[in-house]
């Protein structure tokens, strides 16, 4: 509690001489900043899309167009007074996720790659099924769009107006992948 009470003084000669002792009892517990506040908005709109590998009832295999799943989770949640946090950060968070273990080959990095792989094919399988226009499903590749949001017209900060692409390889869908959806 006196921890506490050091931190959240205003500036005195005590906590100048001991801020680093107070810091590291106090600041991994408690930290403060304003994010919690005024979060720094995102600086950029990310879209991501899949695309179905599919076979029907004679062998005849077909891929779908890009089917955007970041468009269908903006519909759910338009208009709704209390939307879905999970609805909102499920697909980003996954996507996020691939992103950051996968190299710049598209390659999982270790165990933890593959996993966020499977994790994002089973949220694309959940939404889609296992049909796609009567058909399938039998492989599923996705697909991640930036564009970066243009500034305030009173910022003097200049963006990129290229949008950026970052495309995974097909993964084969098995009966397996369904499992608990």
């Amino acid at each position: 509690m006196v921890l506490i009470f050091l931190i959240l003084a205003p500036a005195n000669a005590l906590t100048a001489h001991h801020q680093k002792t107070i810091d590291s009892f106090v600041r991994p517990q408690f930290g403060q900043d304003w994010k919690l506040f005024a979060p720094n908005p995102k600086q950029r709109n990310d879209s991501v899309g899949v695309r179905l590998r599919t076979i029907d009832a004679g062998g005849t295999g077909r891929v779908s167009g890009w089917i955007n799943l970041t468009a269908q989770d903006v519909a759910a949640i338009k208009g709704d007074p209390a939307p879905s946090h999970v609805r909102q950060n499920m697909l980003r968070t996954a996507w996020d996720g691939a992103e950051s273990w996968h190299d710049r080959d598209n390659r999982p990095k270790g165990a933890r790659g593959v996993l966020a792989d499977e994790y994002l094919k089973r949220i694309a399988l959940q939404r889609l099924g296992r049909r796609w226009q009567g058909e399938r499903i039998t492989g599923v590749q996705l697909a991640g769009r930036y564009m970066m949001v243009p500034p305030p017209s009173w910022s003097s900060e200049k963006t990129s107006d290229t949008t950026a692409y970052r495309v995974f390889p097909w993964w084969p869908v098995t009966d397996q992948d369904y499992r608990g959806l």
